[in-house]
């Protein structure tokens, strides 16, 4: 997934919480290093997920840390110290060698130490970062059981600058609205009572002034929570424009009336909607969480295959738009990854962000009526085939087809994987016939992790439909570079020059993969 924030700048023009965000959203795997004057902290990522951080400023090292914390003495630092320039052992297994802390303890002390230098950086007003992605230091990496957004809560509330805080937030007279996306909102974030009454007033109507002002908490800690619910992602500026005002020219006094009492009406209902969904949304956010075993996990992956969107959610076909809603929230809790941070969690994680996107995926065509509609005539369509469809059937959904493709293709490069991949499913449903469909969704597919085999099957198909076009045999060998196929990559890349001697990007590509 492509990053949306620049891999290098200065933290003044993009805050720390959004180029961790953006991070985690990118599922990148590497090192954020963050400097300022003469001090250095570096911060790893695998696949989205900070898993450790280091720091070249000395007053951040072990020893250091423990003596400031109370957990050595002077007499004990110095011995290690001593001890670490004698031996070149580490401090920490000296430490324990010596009595002075415990494995555990020596554990839940770089846990700390790791946690620390991360919250360090976000009292930093300014200063340089830039992203490196790539392979991570194999040695010393102790992983965090924290979600990135329990990071971002307790590095918040280090800041106590209260105009950088107004600064960082919107205007106040923006009206706010809490995030529907499951990702944001299921984020495990210990939330004390008050803040959750915070939460509890985001209606969509107030403004960041109302809630600031109608909050029990102190208001520096209100600002605080703010501009950790937009940084974290649980909340999102309210973009819906406004009613317009009636016009005295264009109406008589009696159609303004009759207008204004319709209009009031349907706010009044869809206010009321709005109250009823929030509160079920906020029930699902704070409501107790479904304890989900490695074993239960792996279950779920492994039935994902062949299944429905229907099926996913473990919902029937006619089940009403509020059932797929609780039915989503209720699996995208249970399965949300930043939820499963617990020891031997780690490798199932990529189960995880499979089963989170598949269920997302089920929903955003199930949880809208128009998408829905044309997800049950495809898969009606696709069951139970016409022997002889209709010229003008055809016709339309021909039409249809084309369209869709069109959005996927403009979505595909505008680097929107999610809208390229809905749009070009639906167009491959409708007419499959068109080898250029199946290209561009192999191609969106392509940039999806956890469904490159679905992505190698389509342009496979596409191939099969339309043999001679080169192009389609270079999307299949970047796929197999993807995956670390170079033999496959090499063939395919030699297969292309086959049709098209002179493919510039076929030839680019076997001289990239002969140098190496």
């Amino acid at each position: 997934m492509a990053l949306t924030v620049p891999t290098a700048g200065r933290l003044g023009e993009t805050p720390l919480p959004r180029v961790l965000r953006a991070l985690q959203y990118a599922q990148a795997t590497g090192t954020l290093t963050v400097t300022r004057n003469d001090q250095t902290r570096l911060i790893y990522f695998k696949q989205g997920d900070m898993i450790c951080a280091s720091s070249l400023y000395e007053d951040d090292r072990l020893g250091e840390m423990l003596l400031k914390w109370g957990k050595l003495s002077y007499a004990q630092y110095e011995t290690s110290v001593r001890l670490l320039k004698e031996t070149r052992k580490r401090q920490g297994a000296i430490l324990v060698e010596q009595g002075f802390l415990t494995p555990k303890e020596l554990f839940q002390a770089v846990s700390t130490q790791v946690k620390e230098i991360i919250f360090s950086l976000f009292t930093w007003l300014d200063g340089d970062y830039r992203f490196d992605e790539g392979a991570l230091p194999a040695a010393e990496i102790i992983t965090l059981r924290m979600s990135s957004g329990a990071l971002i809560y307790e590095g918040i509330r280090r800041i106590h600058d209260f105009t950088r805080l107004c600064r960082l937030l919107p205007p106040f007279d923006t009206v706010v609205s809490m995030s529907t996306d499951p990702r944001d909102l299921f984020q495990p974030v210990a939330v004390t009572p008050p803040e959750r009454e915070l939460l509890l007033l985001i209606d969509g109507a107030r403004t960041i002034r109302d809630l600031v002002c109608a909050s029990t908490l102190p208001s520096l800690h209100a600002i605080q929570m703010m501009y950790f619910l937009f940084a974290a992602g649980f909340v999102r500026v309210k973009t819906e424009e406004a009613p317009k005002e009636w016009s005295e020219d264009s109406k008589t006094r009696i159609e303004q009336e009759l207008e204004s009492f319709i209009a009031e009406t349907i706010s009044r209902k869809k206010q009321e909607e709005l109250e009823t969904s929030r509160v079920e949304l906020f029930e699902e956010f704070v409501g107790e969480e479904e304890a989900m075993s490695p074993a239960a996990i792996t279950r779920a992956h492994e039935r994902l295959e062949g299944m429905d969107h229907y099926e996913v959610l473990g919902v029937e076909r006619g089940a009403s738009p509020k059932e797929i809603k609780k039915a989503y929230f209720r699996l995208a809790k249970a399965y949300h990854p930043d939820r499963h941070h617990e020891p031997g969690m780690e490798a199932l994680h990529p189960k995880l962000d499979a089963l989170f996107d598949r269920l997302t995926r089920a929903y955003d065509v199930l949880g809208h009526e128009q998408s829905r509609r044309s997800y049950d005539e495809a898969e009606a369509l696709r069951k139970h085939p016409p022997s002889q469809a209709k010229p003008a059937e055809a016709k339309q959904r021909a039409k249809q087809a084309a369209d869709q493709a069109k959005r996927g293709e403009a979505a595909l490069q505008a680097g929107n994987m999610k809208e390229a991949v809905y749009c070009l499913e639906w167009a491959t449903q409708q007419d499959g016939s068109k080898a250029r469909y199946h290209a561009l969704l192999g191609q969106a597919l392509t940039n999806v992790p956890d469904r490159r085999k679905e992505a190698e099957a389509e342009l496979k198909r596409a191939i099969e439909l339309e043999s001679s076009n080169a192009d389609h045999y270079v999307f299949l060998g970047m796929l197999y570079l993807k995956l670390k196929s170079t033999d496959k990559a090499l063939a395919q890349f030699k297969e292309a020059l086959r049709w098209e001697p002179n493919h510039a990007k076929a030839k680019e590509q076997l001289e990239k993969l002969k140098k190496k």
